[in-house]
């Protein structure tokens, strides 16, 4: 794997071809609002060269929280960037869609409700609870949305 110690040090060409990949991202998710959050993590296989790991985070602006969108690893970014364009281009046709009822205990004024796709419940748990603490927040409901 390349020395990724500053991405400053990549070639011109590198850095622009992740630059086109995360806007082709952003196009593809619309007027969502998302970060591309990277961090070095473990390769189980290999000890020596740890894994890239993308979490592509959205953030609404209504209720200013952040839920994860997916998560994907690999030697480097344009092969995570790419696998999440292949994941983008297809997760409406294999994952079903969740609606969330919730509350937040620090405001608790107002039922939220925030959508979500995944594979089972579950998915969709770990997808809303992504960097939070779960007892700071209330499921009031979810719902297994019928495809139109």
């Amino acid at each position: 794997m390349e020395n990724r110690h500053n991405a400053i040090q990549q070639p011109a060409e590198i850095l622009l071809k992740e630059i086109e990949l995360e806007n082709h991202i952003r196009e593809q998710l619309n007027d969502t609002q998302i970060y591309f959050d990277y961090n070095l993590v473990p390769d189980k296989q290999d000890n020596k060269t740890p894994l890239i790991k993308l979490d592509l985070i959205t953030i609404n602006r209504e209720h200013n929280q952040k839920f994860l969108f997916h998560s994907t690893k690999g030697n480097n970014k344009i092969a995570i960037l790419e696998d999440m364009i292949a994941y983008i281009k297809e997760f409406k046709k294999n994952q079903e869609s969740y609606q969330i009822e919730w509350l937040d205990d620090k405001n608790n004024e107002k039922v939220q409700i925030s959508w979500f796709r995944g594979n089972d419940i579950f998915d969709v748990l770990q997808k809303f609870y992504y960097d939070k603490k779960q007892s700071r927040f209330k499921i009031l409901k979810i719902n297994l949305m019928p495809e139109a």
